[in-house]
């Protein structure tokens, strides 16, 4: 009798754990992907992960672009992708970040894209770097969210180093533009799921 419980038990146990994992499968995931120097883009990052965190049955990670693995870029329903601005440009490690990216067969194709940046300054070139990570994605056949105002109508962005907003924390109008990004990415990551 007792052995029959203990193969009775053990079943259960499997199958329990084959449907977690079945189960998770099912469940879409956001890759929330920066670089950050002065830890204002990282910032960022966590209140888009805010954000994400506000939608039901999606889960996410949040790295630094040296830290995201080839596997979390694939596996990813969503990629948001955030960084300072550089001379105008994106920084060097995003760049390096999304040349990594596998491009033979276009296996990020459809799986949605958003960016998020900080500046130092007022027209130091955020938009410029938002449309440079936009256009990366774009070419991966990836659809592109802006956020969920007017306000962030091609991401989340943050002045950080001028005027009122030099030498402070990020402003929480910023940040409560990153949050709607990523609550607005991961209702259609939701969507889009349950659509397929």
């Amino acid at each position: 009798m007792r052995v029959k419980n203990l193969r009775n038990y053990l079943i259960l146990c499997f199958l329990m754990v084959l449907s977690g994992k079945v189960m998770a499968q099912d469940v879409p995931s956001v890759l929330i992907a920066y670089y950050s120097g002065s830890g204002n883009t990282q910032t960022m990052a966590e209140a888009v992960a805010s954000g994400v965190e506000q939608v039901e049955h999606v889960n996410y990670t949040i790295k630094r672009v040296d830290e995201v693995s080839p596997e979390e870029v694939l596996n990813a329903s969503a990629i948001i992708l955030g960084s300072p601005v550089y001379n105008a440009n994106m920084a060097p490690e995003v760049q390096e970040f999304i040349n990594s990216w596998p491009f033979a067969g276009r296996p990020l194709k459809d799986k949605i894209g958003a960016v998020f940046v900080t500046g130092g300054g007022f027209s130091i070139g955020e938009e410029s770097v938002m449309f440079g990570m936009i256009r990366a994605m774009l070419v991966h056949g990836m659809l592109i969210l802006g956020g969920a105002e007017t306000e962030a109508a091609f991401g989340a962005s943050a002045i950080t180093g001028e005027g009122e907003f030099a030498g402070k924390a990020v402003n929480p109008l910023f940040v409560k533009k990153a949050e709607g990004l990523g609550k607005r990415v991961a209702e259609w990551v939701v969507t889009l799921k349950k659509e397929r």
